[in-house]
């Protein structure tokens, strides 16, 4: 009898510390979002100042459409990282950043993420479409970022329709320095499409003056 309590004590206490053990070990899994970068522009033509200006939507390829954070190396094979992972569906973080560069750059405030809801729509001036083709990178060597993109106007007519293919070092050797490289790819996309969308507003308010 005593051995039979000894061995259930035994299990017991095996069972409390195992349990311990587990409860004790903390997730080593990390979540990042895209953030904007671009500073607004102190001096915006008062023509594209006042546009509205749709973003999305925002296309991405299917090997980037998972939580976790995708690399790729000189050699084009990926690596899906275990603990470093998307706060949010990666699309909507891009079209997210992409609508506060675009504010920043334009010097708007009208600026919609697709979906629209209501009638903003019929108040918008020019839509971005995008579709990503390449948005990944490597820690400690760079990012990349390659896409199509179209700026719409008002009547539907396609203004410009572009691709975009953006390098940017990535100096730290862990996933936050290869974020930080990411958003200054956005940042340079939205200079890019900010230019397309400063011409056509200055192209309307010449032809209206």
């Amino acid at each position: 009898m005593r051995v039979q309590a000894s061995r259930f004590a035994w299990l017991l206490t095996a069972g409390v510390l195992a349990l311990a053990g587990c409860m004790s070990v903390a997730d080593p899994t990390k979540y990042y979002v895209l953030s904007p970068t671009a500073p607004r522009d102190p001096t915006p033509t008062s023509s594209a100042s006042s546009v509205a200006v749709g973003v999305g939507p925002v296309l991405i390829p299917g090997y980037l459409g998972r939580v976790q954070i995708v690399t790729r190396d000189a050699n084009d094979e990926v690596a899906v990282a275990m603990y470093d992972r998307w706060a949010e569906p990666l699309e909507s973080g891009i079209a997210q950043v992409l609508a506060d560069n675009l504010g920043a750059h334009v010097g708007s405030e009208r600026i919609a993420v697709f979906p629209w809801r209501g009638g903003v729509a019929r108040g918008l001036d020019y839509q971005v479409v995008v579709v990503v083709l390449r948005f990944e990178g490597r820690p400690g060597r760079q990012a990349t970022l390659d896409a199509r993109w179209r700026l719409v106007g008002t009547d539907g007519n396609e203004l410009a329709v572009k691709r975009s293919t953006i390098n940017e070092p990535v100096a730290g050797q862990g996933y936050q320095a290869l974020v930080q490289g990411m958003n200054r790819l956005l940042s340079s996309l939205a200079r890019e499409i900010a230019s397309e969308i400063r011409s056509g507003a200055d192209t309307s308010a010449r032809s209206q003056s």
